[in-house]
C-alpha cells in the first residue's frame, strides 16, 4: 500500500499515474473532505483526518510500500518523517521539498528521498524549450534547402573527412531528398584512415573529392546553395576559397563565432558528434534513416566520443540509443575490423621512434607521410604511455604539415593550444582531440628533404612546447631521420 499525506495537486496527479500503472491500494489522508472527494473516480481509499494528531499505526493496510509526505509547509512535512520513522524504522519515506537546504534536512531526519518539485518542474520547461530550438532549427534548415530548387544543394565536408562528418553529410542529403532537392558531397584532402575507407566502400557511399579550392568554385557557381558539415569557416579545414559564401553550417567544433556566417548556422560545441545533431534533425521531421544512414550515423557518434569516453553529452546518449535498433551489427564490425595498411604501420613505428617527452608532454615527428588519418591512430597509441597526457604526433604530407592531438588532461584543451601555437586557420577541435593543417610555404619548394624535415621538426616542437609553457633545450634532428632523405612521397 502506498500511504500519501496530503492531497493537493501533486497528490491528485500522483494517484492518477499509480491507478493507471495499475496500483489498486493507495491511501490518502488529509483533513480537507472536498479535496478527497476529488478522488472518488479512482480506486483509492481515503481518510479525512487531521494527520498530525490520528494514530498512524491504526492505518488500515498491512506493510505499507512507502509514506509519501505531501505537505505544503516544510516543518509539517518534516514533523510527519520524525514520527513516520520512529513508528515504522524499516519504510520507504519520500518528501517534496523546495530547495536543496530543505532536501539535505529531510534526508538528516530520515527521509529516504527528497523531490524538490521546483527542479523538476524547472528541468521540465528547460526540456521544452530545448524542443522549442530544435524546432526553429529545424524550421530554418528546411527553409534554406527549399531554396535550392534549380540547381541544387553542394554539401561539402571537412578536409579528410572522418565516419562523423561524412555520415553527417549523408544525414543532410536524405533530408535535402525528402524535400525533393538534389545535392551531392564533396570534400578535400584524401580518405585515408583504414576505417574511414572500409565506411565509405561498405555503405557505397558516393562522395566527390576536390582537389583545390579553384576547382571547388566551378561547383558552387553551379548549385544554388552550399552547405559546409563539421567546420564551420571557409578554408579551415576544408576546402572552400576563404571567401566563400556558404549558405548552410553544421558543426560542433569550438570555434570564433564572430567568422561563421550563413543563412542557417548550428555550431554546438557542447555536443560529443555532428552526427548526433543530424539525429536530432531526421527524428524531428519524422524520417526513418535507413540501415545503411543509421549504421554510418551511430559510428559516427562512436569515433567523435571515443566510444562514449570524451565529450559525450545526454544527445549523443539518446541518439545512438535511437539508432541502435536500426544499425547492421555486420556491417558495423566489418567497418571497425579492417586490416591496417602498411604505411599505417610504418607511420606508428616511426611515432614510437622519434618520439620526445617533456615532463607529461609527448610530441613525435613521423617524417614524410601519405596518409594523414595514421596521424591520430598513433597520436591514440602513444597516449597509453606511461605518465604521458598530452600527445602530439606530426608529419609532412606534400605541401603541408598536418598535426593531431590527444590529451586525457583535464587542464589543457588542446583545440585552444594548438590555435596557441599554429595560428587559429590552421588547427582546432575539442579539449582533448584536436588536429591542424600548416601550409609549408617557400619551404615547400625545399628540394632537400632533410633542411626540410629539420626546419618542420624544430618550428612545431618549438611552437607547441612554448604554447603549453615547457621549457625546451636545443635538440638537433635525430640521426636516425636520415632516412628521409632517400624517402620517396608518392602521388
Amino acid at each position: 500500500m502506498y500511504i500519501i499525506l496530503g492531497c493537493d495537486y501533486v497528490a491528485k496527479a500522483l494517484v492518477k499515474n499509480l491507478s493507471k500503472s495499475g496500483e489498486e491500494e493507495i491511501l490518502v489522508m488529509d483533513k480537507d473532505e472536498n479535496a478527497l472527494n476529488a478522488l472518488k473516480e479512482f480506486n483509492v481509499t481515503t481518510i479525512t483526518a487531521d494527520i498530525y494528531t490520528c494514530d498512524l499505526r491504526s492505518l488500515p493496510g498491512k506493510d505499507p510500500v512507502a509514506f509519501i509526505c505531501l505537505q505544503k509547509n516544510f516543518k509539517e512535512n518534516l514533523a510527519l518523517i520524525k514520527r513516520i520513522r520512529k513508528l515504522y524504522p524499516d519504510q520507504f519515506v519520500l518528501t517534496q521539498v523546495a530547495d536543496e537546504k530543505e532536501a539535505s534536512e529531510s534526508l538528516a531526519n530520515g527521509a529516504d528521498c527528497a523531490v524538490e518539485s521546483v527542479r523538476i518542474v524547472s528541468n521540465a520547461i528547460l526540456t521544452e524549450i530545448e524542443t522549442a530550438k530544435l524546432k526553429r532549427s529545424v524550421s530554418n534548415l528546411v527553409k534554406v534547402i527549399r531554396k535550392a530548387t534549380n540547381n541544387g544543394l553542394a554539401i561539402f565536408l571537412q578536409d579528410n573527412p572522418d565516419p562523423d562528418a561524412i555520415a553527417s553529410g549523408l544525414a543532410l542529403k536524405r533530408i535535402a531528398e525528402e524535400y525533393g532537392i538534389k545535392s551531392r558531397i564533396y570534400y578535400g584532402g584524401n580518405i585515408g584512415h583504414q576505417k574511414n575507407r572500409a565506411l565509405v566502400n561498405l555503405l557505397q557511399t558516393d562522395l566527390i573529392r576536390i582537389n583545390s579550392p579553384e576547382e571547388s568554385l566551378s561547383v558552387i557557381d553551379s548549385v544554388d546553395k552550399v552547405a559546409l558539415i563539421e567546420a564551420s569557416i571557409p578554408s579551415k579545414n576544408n576546402i572552400l576559397p576563404p571567401d566563400t559564401q556558404v549558405h548552410i553550417i553544421i558543426d560542433h567544433h569550438q570555434t570564433d563565432f564572430s567568422l561563421v556566417k550563413g543563412e542557417f548556422v548550428e555550431v554546438l560545441p557542447g555536443i560529443g558528434a555532428a552526427s548526433s545533431i543530424m539525429t536530432r534533425y531526421l527524428r524531428y521531421l519524422g524520417i526513418a534513416p535507413d540501415v545503411s544512414l543509421a549504421t554510418a550515423l551511430r559510428y559516427g557518434i562512436r569515433v567523435d566520443t571515443g566510444g562514449f569516453t570524451r565529450n559525450t553529452t545526454t544527445e549523443d546518449l539518446d541518439a545512438a540509443a535511437y539508432l541502435s535498433p536500426i544499425v547492421d551489427v555486420g556491417l558495423l564490425n566489418q567497418i571497425e575490423n579492417p586490416p591496417m595498411s602498411e604505411e599505417t604501420i610504418d607511420i606508428i613505428g616511426r611515432a614510437i621512434r622519434n618520439r620526445e617527452i617533456r615532463g607529461s608532454y609527448l610530441t613525435s615527428f613521423v617524417e614524410f607521410i601519405n596518409d594523414r588519418d595514421a596521424l591520430p591512430q598513433a597520436a591514440e597509441l602513444m597516449l597509453q604511455m606511461e605518465g604521458v597526457s598530452t600527445v602530439l604526433v606530426f608529419g609532412i604530407d606534400r605541401d603541408k604539415v598536418q598535426l593531431s592531438a590527444r590529451s586525457v588532461d583535464s587542464r589543457i584543451n588542446l583545440a585552444s593550444l594548438l590555435e596557441k601555437a599554429f595560428g587559429f586557420m590552421n588547427a582546432g577541435g575539442h579539449a582533448t582531440m584536436a588536429a591542424g593543417s600548416i601550409e609549408l610555404g617557400i619551404f615547400g619548394d625545399v628540394t632537400d628533404k632533410r633542411s626540410l624535415s629539420k626546419i618542420t621538426f624544430d618550428t612545431v616542437r618549438k611552437k607547441f612546447f612554448s604554447a603549453a609553457g615547457v621549457d625546451i633545450e636545443k635538440k638537433e634532428i635525430p640521426d636516425d631521420l636520415e632516412s628521409m632523405m632517400n624517402y620517396s612521397v608518392k602521388e
